[in-house]
């Protein structure tokens, strides 16, 4: 199958995803979401370089998190949730760190590939948000397992790094990226109370479930 065709593919089974999520089928969003996926990652091993379909396939695995914690299955959202952390960690305009967001805003590039570009600051942002998402599913789902040491060493993360503060690192970077990207963006000081709502949460749920 060429890959015009793969494209068009992916693009189906991403808006019946989207009508199926919108309307609370999340069964049959979370089956669209996969196949769209799928389709995704044989465009990626034809075109290996595309930015395009990293910054898809981050999105996809963001929304597949979700849908998996509304279908009741928790340790698979948290699967997801890493998967998409790891996909906009690889476009992330900051080098992990390396630039500042306000230099990243000024002079990364965008991801082109498709009718509306992906800027700077969105995929910063992007990458915040599905930081604040794991940190949420880890704090509601998270175990201190096996599980979760294939898992840290699968996506190199450290294996020493307890539970509690993945989480904690996880809302701090979200939180800094967004109190960042004001100013020198279009986003504002609401979209950063947003996540600043949302940090607490993850070890909220955390102390609830391990008081000791």
């Amino acid at each position: 199958m060429s890959a015009e065709k793969l494209r068009s593919k992916a693009a189906s089974h991403i808006g019946v995803a989207e009508a199926h999520t919108e309307a609370g089928r999340y069964g049959p969003a979370l089956s669209e979401n996969i196949s769209a996926a799928r389709v995704v990652r044989r465009l990626l091993k034809t075109e290996p370089d595309s930015r395009r379909h990293r910054a898809v396939l981050g999105s996809l695995y963001y929304n597949r998190a979700l849908l998996l914690e509304r279908v009741g299955r928790g340790p698979d959202a948290i699967t997801a949730g890493r998967w998409s952390v790891a996909f906009y960690e690889f476009l992330d305009p900051t080098l992990r760190g390396e630039r500042s967001v306000a230099d990243a805003v000024r002079d990364a590039p965008p991801v082109s590939g498709a009718a509306e570009p992906i800027d700077a600051a969105q995929l910063i942002a992007h990458l915040a948000d599905a930081q604040a998402r794991l940190a949420r599913l880890l704090g509601t789902y998270g175990l201190r397992d096996r599980r979760r040491d294939r898992e840290l060493r699968r996506f190199n993360r450290d294996p020493e790094l307890t539970l509690r503060h993945e989480i904690n690192v996880l809302d701090s970077q979200a939180c800094l990226t967004y109190k960042a990207l004001i100013g020198c963006s279009s986003y504002t000081e609401a979209d950063f109370q947003r996540v600043l709502r949302q940090s607490g949460e993850g070890l909220t749920k955390y102390h609830a479930r391990f008081p000791d």
